[in-house]
């Protein structure tokens, strides 16, 4: 047997196995983990379905993620601010602004969260237990 399928057939063995009862009866609150602050009912709330346990803990994970790229962006956004001055009828009125380059920028980070949370709530419908991508690797919450 070649190098890659051993490594294909190690990789289906580490994957847990769960029973078709444990996902029917789970779907719902798995979808749950990836809807941000929603995430805290299944992390507390299912302790014996491991199914709803493994999508919990994924979802917490992502909330955190979630929750340190919004405080990044609001930090940011203070501190980066431009003075933008009109003049109207003679008043002059000066406001702070952030600058589009900025907004743009945060704004493309934030679409692959957006997509991950979707991937995140698909695989949870569809059954499947597999890490999100990037997101996955975060392992603030264990088992």
């Amino acid at each position: 047997m070649s190098e890659t399928k051993k490594e294909v057939k190690e990789v289906k063995e580490k994957e847990p196995k769960y029973s078709k009862e444990e996902i029917n009866d789970g779907k719902f609150m798995s979808v749950l983990a990836y809807l941000g602050i929603l995430a805290l009912i299944p992390y507390f709330a299912e302790k014996k379905n491991k199914y709803v346990r493994y999508h919990a803990i994924q979802g917490m994970n992502f909330m955190v993620v979630c929750v340190g790229y919004s405080i990044l962006t609001s930090i940011l956004s203070a501190i980066i601010k431009v003075n933008r001055c009109f003049n109207y009828w003679g008043y002059e009125s000066c406001i702070k602004v952030t600058p589009g380059w900025l907004s743009v920028i945060l704004w493309l980070i934030g679409i692959p969260l957006s997509v991950f949370c979707i991937m995140g709530i698909v695989y949870a419908c569809q059954g499947k237990t597999k890490e999100l991508p990037l997101v996955g690797k975060v392992k603030i919450f264990k088992k």
